[in-house]
């Protein structure tokens, strides 16, 4: 799951943790700078710092709507395989 949500390309590095006594996971992003500064820019969106970008309610729907495309392709793949 790791290697197949990397290809996003806001995704420098991730690693997903899955408890067994819960129903969900959780992914934990290290984000790819360049890319959201590039979309950041491309937006017109302002920022102070890296982090600050990362913490805009714009910036984490745009990577969370990155990652579920790539789920929904990679679902579709497996489906048809």
């Amino acid at each position: 799951m790791e290697a197949a949500l990397s290809v996003c390309s806001y995704v420098d590095q991730i690693m997903i943790h899955a408890d067994p006594f819960h129903n969900y996971c959780v992914a934990l992003i290290v984000a790819a700078q360049s890319e959201l500064k590039n979309w950041a820019s491309k937006q017109g969106i302002t920022y102070s710092d890296f982090s600050d970008l990362c913490q805009k309610q714009g910036t984490v729907k745009e990577v969370l709507q990155s990652l579920v495309k790539v789920c929904v392709l990679l679902a579709s793949q497996l489906i048809h395989s």
